[in-house]
């Protein structure tokens, strides 16, 4: 196969712990380590067959989902134009990966262009940060990964809520001060909280990042797992996260 082509403002990696090779940007919007999280994280019992990313951007969750789960049927929905073409890039790159598509379609529009209860499992790594909250990075490309300009918290919830019949799941990653504020808008929409997961950038420093799954017209308790740290104050990487690194998203046969 030959290499892709790369433009100046991208770069071609490969994710730790698979074989997977993507192209990302260089301007900020490259994915990181909250992604590759959510994609151990998240919950993929035999039930799950058709898998709906919110926001998918280049294509990361998905194509690390489809990693550890060959069997997944995956379509990411991506309102920028420029990342929905990446993550197309990339599905020409990793092309023995079938059953991936992608969409540009805002979050906001998919109750009127997608068929109601048609999703399992619903995955999401959102803008982290409400407009008009920090500095909005120049690049525009930048400010919408990152600030909620096409779409806050409550409009990703909703979508998957209209994605999601009895049952199904939905996973995401955000940021720990914003669980509780997630919690108002799952509530009314009949999700229940089912496992959560805090993350510690460093040992002894407070959560930056919640893990939450739940799931729709659940009425029990939820599972608190114990904190995710990602350094140890030493620098160094914790064990889970080594392993995670080393092992991968599924055993190797």
């Amino acid at each position: 196969m030959s290499e892709p082509i790369i433009d100046t403002d991208e770069r071609l990696d490969v994710v730790a712990g698979t074989d997977l090779r993507l192209i990302q940007k260089i301007d900020g919007t490259a994915f990181a380590i909250d992604t590759l999280l959510l994609a151990h994280f998240v919950t993929i019992g035999d039930q799950v067959q058709r898998v709906a990313d919110l926001g998918s951007g280049s294509g990361i969750l998905a194509f690390l989902l489809k990693y550890r789960e060959p069997r997944l049927q995956l379509v990411g929905f991506e309102i920028q134009e420029e990342f929905h073409q990446l993550a197309l890039r990339n599905l020409e790159l990793n092309s023995q990966m079938t059953g991936l598509s992608f969409e540009n379609l805002d979050v906001r529009d998919i109750p009127a262009r997608i068929l109601p209860e048609s999703f399992d499992l619903v995955v999401s790594n959102p803008p982290y940060y409400p407009l008009g909250s920090g500095h909005i990075p120049d690049r525009p490309g930048r400010a919408m990964a990152r600030h909620e300009i096409a779409g806050t918290l409550g409009d990703f919830i909703e979508a998957a809520t209209w994605l999601a019949p009895y049952g199904s799941r939905l996973a995401m990653v955000i940021p720990a001060a914003r669980f509780y504020e997630a919690n108002d808008f799952l509530k009314p929409a009949q999700w229940g909280l089912k496992r959560a997961q805090f993350v510690i950038p460093k040992e002894g420093q407070r959560s930056h990042l919640v893990l939450f799954e739940a799931e729709r017209f659940f009425n029990g308790a939820h599972k608190a797992l114990p904190n995710l740290v990602i350094h140890m104050a030493d620098g160094r990487f914790s064990d889970e996260i080594t392993k995670l690194f080393q092992v991968g998203l599924r055993p190797k046969i």
